[in-house]
């Protein structure tokens, strides 16, 4: 009979937090408190890419707390695993190490900036879940749910770009590099013509113009709105979207080369922004309008007792769809409420897919870095 000794494993040392850990979290932090302090400096923490943009608003107080926990994130594999300090490996070495590390921190924080917008998008789903439609003549105090088509109350405003009639309307902008092109490509102007006898009042476009190359992150240049009314077959409420968020879809682009006269309606709309001035870079224009006539549904609050100097006198007795004093909920998206429920629920999957993915492979580059795969 032979008896077999089992064989004891010694326990494996117990993660403990060292000095380095410490520093490298304190380091981490010093970067937090850059990227909020930027958020909270501009008010809102936009991304530069326009589909994100459109479609999550995030309070800087939201967004700084999702980035320090990506900071965590970022932070833990190295404190309970190993620093990439020494060796021979590619890893191991210095510019290889901070790339990586780079490479993997971005991706984190980019995954749980979409985890924000999941939330954001998710709780006003909730919100007009739980709101009912109502007609524009039965709009009484409270949250309310209205569809119906666009009337000016005052002069319309002119879009920079196609000199459209607008109650509001948005002006972004996109560094980039122009490169010579044998064909027309329709897509560079954002899916709408960019025939400069229509946006920019230059000559037509030929065959041999430039098309933007090599495009930069999207910045907001101008947003400019005014309050107007809403008509259905019952009546018509006023809305005031100066605290919305417009989930506004490109109308009109126009590439602008360095070396050409910017058109006169964007010189027009640039000088309303305090600050900026046109550089002999290239750039593409992009503006997103809301027109007089154009269907769209409005979740906010009702105010039946709102006044403001912008909206006319003969509205004074209409209920006026504001933002209210807390809620973060007052959003403006053109079509119908069904298509509301279809643009935020299509948001929170692209978001969540995008939050996990990033959120997934970011954290899989830096346990890997760490030692732990």
């Amino acid at each position: 009979m032979v008896l077999h000794r089992s064989v004891v494993q010694p326990p494996l040392p117990a993660a403990t937090i060292t000095g380095l850990d410490i520093i490298a979290l304190v380091l981490l932090l010093h970067v937090w408190v850059l990227v909020a302090g930027l958020a909270t400096w501009q008010d809102d923490a936009r991304t530069g890419v326009e589909w994100v943009d459109r479609r999550v608003h995030m309070s800087p107080r939201l967004y700084g707390a999702l980035m320090l926990l990506a900071v965590l994130v970022v932070w833990l594999p190295f404190a309970v695993g190993q620093f990439p300090i020494g060796g021979d490996g590619v890893l191991r070495r210095r510019r290889s190490v901070l790339f990586v590390f780079t490479a993997g921190g971005l991706l984190v924080g980019a995954g749980f900036y979409f985890l924000g917008g999941v939330l954001t998008n998710l709780r006003l789903f909730l919100t007009v879940s739980r709101t009912e439609p109502v007609d524009a003549a039965t709009v009484d105090a409270g949250r309310v749910l209205v569809s119906g088509r666009i009337e000016a109350l005052t002069e319309p405003l002119e879009a920079p770009i196609s000199d459209a009639e607008s109650v509001c309307y948005q002006l972004s902008g996109t560094r980039t590099t122009f490169q010579e092109s044998s064909t027309f490509d329709p897509l560079a102007s954002g899916g709408r013509s960019t025939d400069s006898t229509q946006t920019t009042g230059s000559s037509q476009r030929r065959s041999s113009d430039p098309i933007a190359s090599l495009a930069e992150g999207s910045e907001q240049l101008t947003d400019r709105r005014r309050p107007f009314a809403l008509r259905d077959d019952s009546g018509r409420v006023v809305v005031d979207p100066t605290d919305a968020q417009l989930r506004l879809e490109r109308s009109a682009s126009a590439a602008v080369p360095g070396d050409e006269p910017t058109p006169r309606g964007i010189v027009s709309a640039l000088r309303e922004t305090s600050g900026l001035e046109r550089t002999d870079r290239d750039w593409v224009y992009h503006e997103a309008t809301l027109e007089p006539g154009e269907a769209v549904t409005v979740v906010g609050v009702a105010d039946v007792d709102a006044e403001s100097p912008s909206i006319p006198n003969e509205t004074a007795d209409l209920p006026v769809i504001t933002a209210g004093k807390t809620a973060s909920e007052f959003v403006l998206t053109p079509g119908c409420e069904h298509q509301m429920g279809c643009h935020v629920r299509r948001t929170i999957c692209g978001c969540a897919i995008a939050g996990v993915g990033l959120i997934g492979g970011g954290s899989w580059i830096l346990w890997t870095l760490a030692g732990h795969l």
